[in-house]
C-alpha cells in the first residue's frame, strides 16, 4: 500500500510530494519537485512510525541542488535531536538523478557521519546499486 502527502509550499518553493511504500525489510520513499529539509524530516517521522532496518530514497524526480550548506547542517541537526531510538542501526540509501544532486546528498551524508548519526549512508547514481547495497545489510535466511 502507498501512502503519502503533498507538502505546502515552503518559503517560495514547488510543491513537493513524497510517497513512501513498505516492501518487506525496506521502506521506500519517492519524493518528486523540490526538496526541501520538512520532506526529508516528514518522511523521517513516517518512517519512525513503523522503522524498518533499510530506506530506499528514490530522489530522481526532485531537485536538491537548491539546498545549500546551512540547510544541510541544520537538517542534520535536527535529525540528530528525533527519537531515533526505534531505528538504532540500519542502512540508508539516497539515490539522486544528477551529478550535482549526488554531491548535494553526499555533503549531507558527510555531515551526518560527522555527527555520529549511527545509520549507514550511501549515494547511488543508479536505483539497481542501491537496492543491491541493502540487501547486502540482510542476513541470509
Amino acid at each position: 500500500m502507498t501512502e503519502g502527502f503533498e507538502d505546502a509550499r515552503l518559503g517560495g518553493l514547488p510543491i513537493t510530494s513524497i510517497n513512501w511504500q513498505r516492501e518487506g525489510e525496506t521502506v521506500v520513499f519517492r519524493v518528486r519537485g523540490e526538496a526541501t529539509p520538512a520532506v526529508f524530516m516528514d518522511g523521517l517521522r513516517a518512517l519512525l512510525a513503523d522503522p524498518t532496518p533499510c530506506v530506499l530514497w528514490d530522489l530522481r524526480g526532485c531537485r536538491l541542488s537548491g539546498l545549500g550548506r546551512d540547510q544541510l547542517r541544520r537538517l542534520v541537526s535536527r535529525l540528530m535531536r528525533s527519537d531515533l531510538s526505534k531505528r538504532r542501526a540500519g542502512r540508508s540509501a539516497f539515490v539522486c538523478g544528477t551529478d550535482e544532486d549526488r554531491n548535494v546528498m553526499r555533503l549531507l551524508v558527510a555531515y551526518a557521519e560527522a555527527s555520529d548519526y549511527g545509520i549507514e549512508l550511501a549515494v547511488f547514481g543508479d536505483l539497481e546499486r542501491a537496492e543491491r547495497w541493502l540487501e547486502d545489510s540482510h542476513p541470509a535466511g
